[in-house]
């Protein structure tokens, strides 16, 4: 499930979530309403919004039980199999990204690592991950669904943030090469066929009968692009094409090359294309 959707909980609260095999994505006010402690199943990543706080109680490796106040300049980062309590304060908005550990263990493997041990972060002052999450909660606010692909590369941005920051394994070396010829064709030869719909680099990694996060990795050494940025710059260039060569409305075409939202097909197009949709039709023609 890729969708993000809103659910009442938590006192009639809004709560926002976004979803790949991955990671968990929640944001909203409520989320943390009481303060037992429990132990996680995945890696959770807490980033508070403004003038939230809470106290934290977690246990020492010897076992003893602490504190430590959290602000909304933290971010809080608690491995799997830890034990935590949060008492935030009333009406607190955060943001939560939960990450499944083997998630972790096949990107260090496709890093070529065979494992790693991440320590737990409190109260860590983490300037990416905040800006991150930040860009995450405006996302899930502006759109009520996310693309598969963009999910993907957010969780693969992410568990390499936490990976390279937060645990002892050492930065991995350059991978010499990049993909065969053969595959690279393939790979791309799947995403034109496909580009309208919404697959992500998992898929396309399907057919090369490759570990998703390797091919991730090499594509991006081979043509120096993500799956995700060459699924967005196909789409835009069959939108201009359209745009020049047909009278279908923005909506439209919006709709056909695998955007169900005319705002943010403009916003994507602007990004790549450097001016709106109707800018681009609206240019003289030689």
């Amino acid at each position: 499930m890729t969708a993000c959707m809103a659910e009442r909980a938590c006192g009639q609260q809004e709560i926002l979530e976004a979803r790949c095999n991955d990671m968990h994505i929640r944001t909203g006010k409520g989320l943390r309403a009481n303060a037992r402690e429990r132990i996680q199943d995945d890696h959770e990543i807490t980033v508070p919004g403004m003038h939230a706080s809470a106290i934290l109680t977690y246990r020492h490796a010897h076992g003893e039980s602490r504190q430590i106040k959290v602000s909304d300049r933290h971010v809080c980062i608690v491995p799997a199999g830890h034990a935590i309590a949060a008492a935030w304060t009333s009406d607190a908005r955060i943001t939560s990204i939960a990450v499944k550990p083997a998630f972790l263990v096949a990107l260090a493997q496709a890093n070529g690592h065979h494992g790693y041990e991440m320590a737990p972060q409190y109260a860590s002052v983490d300037p990416f991950m905040w800006h991150m999450a930040r860009s995450i909660e405006q996302q899930m606010q502006s759109r009520r669904q996310l693309e598969k692909s963009y999910i993907e590369s957010v969780a693969v941005v992410i568990g390499q943030h936490l990976l390279s920051t937060y645990t002892d394994t050492p930065a991995p070396s350059v991978i010499p090469g990049g993909l065969p010829r053969y595959k690279i064709r393939r790979a791309v030869d799947y995403i034109r066929a496909h580009y309208q719909e919404d697959i992500g680099f998992k898929d396309i990694a399907d057919q090369l009968d490759m570990s998703p996060y390797h091919f991730a990795r090499m594509f991006k050494h081979s043509t120096q692009e993500s799956p995700h940025q060459c699924i967005m710059r196909l789409r835009i260039e069959s939108a201009k094409k359209m745009l020049i060569e047909s009278d279908k409305s923005i909506a439209d075409i919006a709709l056909e090359v695998g955007y169900k939202s005319q705002s943010y097909f403009t916003t994507r197009f602007a990004l790549l294309a450097g001016m709106t949709p109707a800018a681009f039709r609206g240019q003289p023609r030689t």
